[in-house]
This record gives structure tokens, C-alpha cells and sequence, in this order.
């Protein structure tokens, strides 16, 4: 079932990394006890799929931390992200 979350991420630039925030309706699923897998319902950012670290707090829980190492574009348009802690 998916829920309400706030994404804050980094995107590296050749001036530094730049920290971005956004609210979406994410699914979040536990893949390992060290990666969790989240698919963002769409309109999500469209650099998004560039972060480098992400947090995703869902609203009134605990943040979740970790480094992003795989985006896929779903067909129906959602954006999945594989994170590892």
C-alpha cells in the first residue's frame, strides 16, 4: 500500500552537490536487511532518477537513509529506486 512521503535528495553538480526536497505518494518495500526498494507514483522530480543520497521519510515515521544505486522507469510512468543503507 503506498503512502504520502517527503524525498529530500542530493544531486552532485560541478559546483557541489545541491540538496532538493519533494512530497510524493511512494510504495515502500524492505528487499534485504541492508536495501529497500521504493517505487515513486507519478509526477515525481524529473532528477530524481540523478540523486546520489536519499532520505524518505514517510509522513509521521521514522526517516529511511541511504545511498541510491538503481532507477528504473516503470511502464505505467512510476519511477522505482533501489537504495542501499
Amino acid at each position: 500500500m503506498s503512502c504520502r512521503v517527503r524525498l529530500d535528495y542530493l544531486l552532485d553538480t560541478f559546483l557541489g552537490p545541491i540538496a532538493k526536497s519533494a512530497e510524493c505518494e511512494a510504495l515502500i518495500v524492505p528487499i534485504t536487511p541492508g536495501a529497500f526498494q521504493v517505487q515513486v507514483k507519478a509526477p515525481f522530480p524529473d532528477d530524481l532518477h540523478k540523486a546520489h543520497t536519499i532520505t524518505v521519510t514517510p509522513l509521521s515515521k521514522q526517516p529511511l537513509t541511504g545511498t541510491l544505486v538503481h532507477t528504473r522507469k516503470l511502464a505505467n510512468g512510476d519511477l522505482e529506486l533501489q537504495i542501499d543503507v
